[in-house]
């Protein structure tokens, strides 16, 4: 191809057709640019769709972390509701003074119990890695950034509290009143007449209470707003 235009161009410079030649030449620069604007054009194309894929990869990868911390959180708070209901069930039964039973058994030992919050960070780590403006929807990468840089922020710090006060004080405190006969299962006060009249232990178990409903509820907020950043990724990936 270019040794025929450079016979026409040879051919016109030897007929001294110079006008011809000039214009001859301007069409071909034409040609070349257009060539050239093409070529972008379909670069762009192709680096558009290498993107999109990406994005539906990572979009899919948000979803599938997002579902499992939904579990991780329900686990957390399945365990949660039992420290609050046997916190409330010791609490009672110390601030009334009622005789001890067997079946209390239980509840001396959950209302000490814990289990740590486990968030997944691989797919908003890869987001960030590649650009955060990958994802193209604006208004889902803001509910996205939002719900990683604070909800999750807020929730973990909290978990991670109660985690550190479990470890450093209300362990201690446990130990120091009750026999651990077996782990989730059962528990004795080694002086239960004794515990009848400790405030300050009524009042632990108390505020123990308290913080497990204060995490109880960014659970229930924290679910209700990863559910709606799946339900938007959807939609995303439907229009994908």
């Amino acid at each position: 191809m270019i040794n025929f235009f450079r016979k026409i161009r040879q051919k016109l410079l030897a007929e001294n057709k110079f006008s011809k030649y000039v214009l001859y030449a301007i069409g071909e620069i034409i040609l070349v640019v257009i060539g050239i604007l093409i070529a972008l054009q379909i670069n762009n194309w192709n680096e558009q769709r290498k993107a999109k894929t990406i994005e539906k990869e990572i979009l899919i990868q948000f979803k599938e972390d997002l579902k499992g911390d939904i579990e991780s959180i329900a686990r957390v708070e399945h365990w949660m509701q039992k420290v609050i209901a046997s916190s409330k069930i010791v609490v009672v039964q110390l601030k009334e003074k009622r005789a001890w039973n067997d079946s209390l058994a239980i509840h001396f030992d959950l209302w000490n119990d814990f289990d740590q919050l486990s968030l997944n960070s691989a797919a908003i780590s890869n987001l960030r890695s590649r650009g955060v403006e990958l994802i193209t929807n604006q208004s889902l990468r803001n509910q996205i950034i939002r719900l990683y840089d604070q909800t999750y922020f807020y929730i973990q710090k909290s978990n991670d509290f109660f985690r550190e006060d479990h470890v450093h004080i209300t362990y201690k405190k446990y130990l120091e009143h009750i026999e651990p006969v077996q782990w989730r299962v059962a528990a004795i006060p080694s002086d239960y007449q004794k515990l009848l009249e400790d405030k300050e232990f009524i009042n632990y178990v108390q505020w123990i209470r308290n913080a497990a409903e204060f995490d109880s509820k960014y659970h229930v907020t924290t679910t209700n707003e990863i559910e709606e950043v799946i339900k938007e990724i959807d939609k995303e990936l439907n229009n994908k």
